[in-house]
């Protein structure tokens, strides 16, 4: 699923699996989120974030 990237929504935190080409989304500065553009949350409808590539370390995690 290399092709695939782990989204996470800010308002219920549920975690999704969006192709890549599907996603459209801002880079992020240091220490900020990117923030999906074109899609939502497929739960709540709320703004999404990329989190990483499925199958890698999240970025969130810190040990």
């Amino acid at each position: 699923m290399a092709d695939h990237m782990e989204c996470m929504c800010q308002d219920c935190g549920i975690s999704s699996h969006f192709l890549v080409t599907d996603l459209s989304y801002d880079e992020a500065g240091p220490g900020e989120r990117r923030l999906v553009q074109n899609l939502f949350c497929p739960e709540c409808g709320g703004q999404l974030f990329v989190v990483g590539r499925v199958g890698e370390e999240p970025n969130y995690r810190t040990g």
